[in-house]
């Protein structure tokens, strides 16, 4: 997606936000972290916004949507509270979690182990399945053996990157999801990792644009969570039982239906 430049100025003056006025976000007067939501009335959610169909800005209203969006305001229902959302590169929101400027990320955070080594996370949300995307034109990637020295357009801390290197490709690192695929279209990559949510949501908006699915991986799919500091483990009950509640009563499988054409709430 496109962002123009008062999106850039708007994304500029929250970071700002974020630094001052937010910082120490929720937790600032108050050392349990739920606690502290509870006593400001919002939590503060990181997200992208430019990022569909998990977190993006609608081209007609420019009102935030997506998969992560709804469930994000839903969260804050079971809570008791409202959304603050935050937008900002994908690469600074975990560090926004860190310095306490947020309360938590929801943007399709996959669970890793070396994130788990810095973050507790809550049960997955979603399952998304991996695949590997190329140009229309390319015989030659047909499965695992042929990534060995090819390069992937993917984000520098995409959990899968790690797998990928393991099968000799190289990582090309990319800010979002339109400017993977202008690489690989232009031949600067030869493979974007697309899931099938990712990619339904970029041929909506490019249905010209010549891509097509080499392989899907076996075997393997990542699991999506929401991330919270270490050792704040009544925020994370919390988010467990908000999300234990919005499975049981379908939300979750409706909010990936509206999104995706499809339930990827449920483990393979």
């Amino acid at each position: 997606m496109k962002t123009n430049f008062k999106r850039i100025i708007g994304l500029a003056l929250s970071l700002i936000l974020a630094l001052g006025a937010f910082a120490g976000c929720s937790n600032s007067k108050n050392d349990n972290q739920l606690e502290a939501i509870k006593e400001a009335g919002k939590i503060v959610v990181g997200i992208e916004g430019t990022y569909p169909p998990f977190t993006y800005h609608d081209p007609k209203t420019d009102e935030l949507v997506g998969i992560d969006v709804e469930l994000a305001k839903a969260i804050g229902e079971k809570l008791g509270v409202e959304v603050e959302f935050v937008e900002a590169a994908w690469e600074s929101l975990l560090s926004g979690v860190d310095s306490g400027r947020l309360d938590t990320v929801i943007n399709n955070v996959g669970v890793s182990d070396e994130r788990k080594e810095k973050y507790d996370f809550s049960d997955a949300y979603l399952y998304i399945p991996k695949q590997v995307v190329v140009k229309g034109d390319n015989e030659e990637i047909k499965g695992v053996e042929d990534l060995d020295g090819k390069k992937v357009a993917t984000s520098a801390t995409n959990a899968f990157n790690p797998w990928f290197e393991s099968k000799g490709a190289t990582v090309v690192a990319v800010d979002t999801s339109d400017e993977a695929a202008s690489l690989l279209l232009s031949g600067r990559a030869d493979f974007v990792n697309f899931d099938p949510l990712i990619l339904k949501s970029y041929l909506d908006e490019h249905p010209d644009a010549d891509l097509k699915v080499a392989f899907a991986i076996p075997d393997t799919y990542e699991a999506t969570a929401i991330p919270v500091r270490k050792g704040e483990t009544e925020l994370l009950d919390e988010i467990n039982r908000a999300l234990r509640e919005l499975s049981e009563d379908g939300t979750l499988a409706q909010i990936s239906e509206k999104y995706v054409d499809g339930d990827y709430t449920q483990k393979p």
